[in-house]
């Protein structure tokens, strides 16, 4: 009787079925090991606020907010909100403010330490909105801005934001969300680990194809360009314009040698 040991072959379907499940254990545990920790808080949820309201500063599109709501203040003296944080382990975690950086001053201490300052200088650009109801440009804005890095233990902490700026200690909060990603930056509403909504395409049958084919098409409006005379020589233009004493609109792009445009 003899007896295969280790060195005996194996069937080929066999070594790739065992190769492809380490593989998914692998990609699997990496991703689990990739994922991070986070604590994502609205401002509405404050456990302690002490803000001055104002019709005006407050009249704002809701729907730009998370949860729809906020904290703002508006008042003679600095306002302030209070909240209590409960941290999954102890990391050093990134401090990500949603919050009003146009002419704002805000700080912000952790469990009654000591009160630094927001550098709104800092605030991402393209994650920074007016959020005005009547969409005018005056102090009402909303934006992410990175706060800070702190060490923190597992548990419960205390974090203070402060409403100090010089036009009557005005701020608006929004959210703010602690995370042990280093690399996580915000976009809108969106918490770390999720995606933007993809949204689903069309079904085209038989009932609605002529239906798409006249919202495709352009419309005679949509082609009104097609009528305007335009010059292919600016010698040309200019002269015209001279002689009927109106404007030049010169249309120019940075061309592709092969019309690759």
């Amino acid at each position: 009787m003899t007896s295969k040991g280790f060195d005996s072959p194996v069937h080929p379907v066999i070594r790739f079925s065992l190769f492809f499940s380490a593989f998914l254990f692998l990609l699997t545990g990496n991703r689990a090991a990739a994922q991070k920790d986070f604590v994502w808080v609205e401002a509405e949820n404050a456990v302690e606020k002490k803000v001055n309201r104002n019709g005006w500063y407050e009249g704002l599109k809701r729907g730009d907010f998370s949860g729809e709501n906020l904290v703002a203040h508006w008042g003679n003296t600095p306002g302030i909100a209070k909240f209590r944080v409960n941290l999954p382990k102890t990391d050093t975690y990134t401090f990500w403010l949603r919050a009003n950086p146009v002419k704002s001053s805000l700080n912000v201490r952790f469990d009654s330490g000591q009160w630094f300052n927001v550098n709104f200088q800092r605030a991402l650009r393209e994650e920074t909105i007016n959020v005005a109801e009547d969409n005018a440009p005056d102090l009402r804005f909303i934006g992410w801005v990175r706060a800070g890095v702190q060490k923190f233990d597992v548990g419960e902490h205390e974090i203070e934001v402060r409403f100090n700026s010089n036009n009557n200690n005005h701020g608006i909060l929004d959210c703010f969300c602690l995370t042990t990603d280093n690399n996580w930056k915000p976009r809108r509403l969106l918490k770390p680990g999720e995606a933007a909504p993809h949204w689903p395409a069309p079904e085209i049958t038989e009932a609605n194809l002529d239906e798409w084919m006249t919202f495709l098409r352009p419309s005679d409006e949509e082609l009104g360009w097609r009528k305007v005379r335009w010059h292919h020589d600016l010698s040309e233009a200019a002269a015209e314009a001279k002689r009927l004493q109106r404007p030049i609109l010169l249309w120019a792009m940075n061309g592709h040698p092969c019309g690759e445009t």
